[in-house]
């Protein structure tokens, strides 16, 4: 299995970017995205856009700098090739920064007792283990956003710190409780443009608003 990057050219934002993609396997990929700071909400359904500094960086963490027209190959020989991937539709965002210490605990309750969050069958233990991480991580480094968002099959839960924290660290703050969450649940953490992600993303049937 092997993770594929193919040349920065693409302009956005006064930067160039490149498709960063998987040939075999999704998780792989997730796994190597996080550990040069993408979180999952950036996943474009069969690759993570990276500019030049992220592009470096993948690849000196062992991804393989591959032409464009071979990396769509790639993909589409895996079947992990997707088009038009809908974008997420938040439901909810909350700024913790006006709010007051430990708030970010009851926003998150108050998001997993939504509609959505019902719908997606959330069971306690799952609801439980997110709860628990974003009290950690408040009680530790603060908070300065907790969101909820879906798009079709999916639900996303999303905490931000306020400081810039290596994955390592982050994983530290968040602790193991949440490595027993349902096995319909996954977590994935990585350090974020704005900040600290832990979140938690569920296959689910939800439609969008």
């Amino acid at each position: 299995m092997t993770v594929l990057v193919d040349e920065a050219i693409w302009p956005w934002r006064g930067r160039r970017w490149a498709h960063l993609v998987s040939d075999r396997d999704l998780d792989e990929l997730h796994a190597l995205a996080h550990a040069i700071g993408m979180p999952y909400v950036a996943f474009q359904g069969d690759h993570y856009d990276v500019h030049e500094d992220l592009r470096d960086a993948a690849i000196a963490l062992g991804a393989v700098p591959t032409p464009g027209r071979d990396l769509v190959r790639a993909l589409r020989a895996a079947g992990l090739r997707r088009r038009g991937t809908p974008t997420w539709a938040w439901t909810a965002r909350h700024d913790l920064s006006v709010l007051g210490p430990g708030e970010g605990v009851d926003v998150t309750r108050g998001l997993l007792a939504t509609s959505q969050s019902r719908e997606a069958g959330l069971d306690a233990d799952t609801r439980a283990a997110a709860v628990e991480a974003v009290a950690r991580l408040e009680s530790r480094t603060g908070l300065d956003e907790v969101g909820l968002a879906v798009r079709p099959g999916e639900l996303l839960l999303i905490a931000s710190v306020a400081v810039s924290l290596p994955p390592d660290r982050a994983a530290a703050l968040v602790g193991p409780p949440l490595e027993r969450v349902a096995a319909t649940a996954t977590i994935h953490r990585a350090t974020g443009e704005r900040g600290t992600f832990v979140e938690l993303a569920v296959d689910v049937d939800v439609p969008t608003p």
